[in-house]
């Protein structure tokens, strides 16, 4: 067997574990299922549901944007199947990093801007939530 060509995948820094690591419809087998890297759901997560410009995204996940863009790309194909096809999703593996805040010693400064970025990414997740909320809520006022 010949050895891998081209460079291999970097790490990309997630900021969080999902709670939940598996969708299944009804009447799916357990077996019928599509995996989602944790790096290609980061990336769905910070562009589709916090609406961040990929360029943002990419510089948060530390990669370059067409890198973002491949995971991105290769996310929505998959979730798109799952749905079309009826499978489950589910998330898994992958080549990543867990942003972990520690304050104190030498790593103060990061440990800070990685505060500072994670309150951010909290603030626009915030704003997407009250968005919906507002839409839903005009949305039962009209039923």
């Amino acid at each position: 067997m010949s050895p891998p060509r081209g460079r291999r995948k970097g790490r990309r820094w997630i900021s969080e574990m999902p709670p939940v690591r598996s969708f299944l419809p009804d009447g799916c087998p357990q077996t019928e299922a599509t995996f989602l890297n944790l790096e290609e759901l980061e990336a769905v997560r910070l562009v589709d549901l916090l609406d961040l410009e990929q360029e943002e995204a990419a510089l948060y996940m530390g990669i370059s944007r067409k890198a973002l863009w491949n995971d991105l790309r290769s996310a929505r194909k998959k979730i798109a199947t799952a749905l079309v096809y009826g499978m489950g999703i589910r998330i898994e593996g992958g080549s990543y990093v867990l942003r972990e805040v520690r304050p104190g010693g030498q790593e103060e400064e990061a440990a800070a801007a990685s505060r500072d970025a994670a309150l951010y990414l909290l603030e626009k997740e915030l704003e997407q939530l009250s968005a919906r909320l507002d839409r839903l809520k005009k949305r039962m006022e009209s039923l």
